[in-house]
């Protein structure tokens, strides 16, 4: 098929409000077993062997690479204000308050049929349900789109920069569920979408109609071939916290990659776990954490909470030991970013 044969007329196209979804009964599993858990890398087949030696490839095309930075000014910029207080992005500063575009690629048929192995990410439609539901909850338009090639997603994202009515959402979320590898996504018919290439076409300098608005990105998928074993932890943190406060509305100068904010399943090199029957570790930890602390607590905090859920609370056993997995953030971010104003009540 040909570009988006998913839209529905109740998207954001046609400026429609999403269905009420029930909230779905998320389980916690301590300890999987192997044979119900599968891997969101490009080549899963292979994983089931012990890949301990492999390293992550280095990726030369990140975000801050050489070839993406401006030149250095020849003079600083005059910065006289104070900004040691930290402000909180404000959800209600545009007249919608935010849009989550889901993109779940599930069925690799396609890529089969061109010789390339990729097998079905089972359980990943149930990762697609809980996504839906949370940010439905939180008051945000959820565009859902399913199994796309390279094509449909290059032309979906250029649809949704130039998209007219950008410009009066208070913050951007785009959930991509998907096999992986290295730093790219693999679309349904086995060709590779760069992670980078996606969130540059974000960036202020090439949407301008996000510029200053909060822009979560959440990625479920493997970054490489290695598998994260555990190791013993001979201490513990303790526990710290900051208080968020206003800043004054004059305007300033930002850099194009302010307010990104990109969350990763697994950390560089690592493999992710899916489990075929209840949905991806990552994404179900997520949902359960926004579900239960979202009125209270911002994004960063959120997802230290996630990471501590997935890194402690998940491993799966093999013959080589116990395979756990360690989420990745980075945060560009220049406030504080809550999901919902009602500080009072759980989702």
């Amino acid at each position: 098929y040909e570009m988006f044969p998913e839209f529905k007329t109740d998207g954001i196209w046609d400026e429609g409000k999403v269905d009420d979804l029930p909230i779905l009964s998320i389980k916690y599993n301590t300890v999987e077993d192997s044979t119900a858990v599968e891997l969101d890398g490009a080549l899963a087949a292979a994983a089931t062997a012990d890949n301990s030696d492999l390293t992550p490839t280095e990726d030369t095309d990140g975000l801050f690479s050489s070839a993406s930075r401006a030149p250095e000014a020849t003079k600083p910029y005059p910065i006289k204000r104070d900004f040691s207080a930290l402000p909180a992005y404000g959800m209600t500063k545009r007249r919608n308050k935010g849009i989550c575009l889901i993109i779940n690629n599930e069925n690799y048929k396609k890529a089969r049929d061109a010789n390339r192995d990729y097998r079905d990410r089972k359980g990943s439609s149930v990762d697609a349900e809980s996504i839906k539901d949370v940010f439905g909850k939180l008051g945000f338009y959820v565009e859902y789109q399913k199994n796309l090639t390279k094509s449909s997603m290059d032309k979906l994202i250029d649809m949704i920069v130039r998209f007219n009515s950008l410009n009066t959402y208070s913050c951007f979320v785009a959930v991509f569920m998907s096999h992986g590898e290295n730093e790219s996504l693999s679309c349904v018919d086995g060709h590779d979408k760069k992670i980078d290439d996606i969130i540059n076409a974000f960036k202020g300098d090439n949407c301008p109609a996000l510029n200053g608005i909060p822009k979560w990105f959440i990625i479920q998928a493997c970054r490489g071939k290695n598998f994260n074993y555990e190791v013993v932890q001979h201490d513990a943190p303790g526990d710290d916290g900051q208080d968020v406060e206003r800043q004054s509305d004059k305007p300033i100068c930002i850099p194009s990659c302010a307010d990104f904010y990109i969350s990763y399943a697994t950390a560089p090199g690592y493999y992710s776990f899916r489990n075929i029957n209840e949905g991806s570790w990552f994404i179900n930890d997520l949902c359960n954490v926004l579900r239960q602390y979202s009125h209270r607590e911002d994004v960063n905090t959120m997802m230290t909470r996630v990471n501590r859920n997935v890194a402690l609370g998940r491993v799966v056993t093999s013959e080589f030991g116990y395979r756990r997995q360690m989420p990745c953030h980075v945060n560009m971010l220049t406030s504080a970013l809550y999901l919902s104003s009602v500080r009072n009540s759980q989702l």
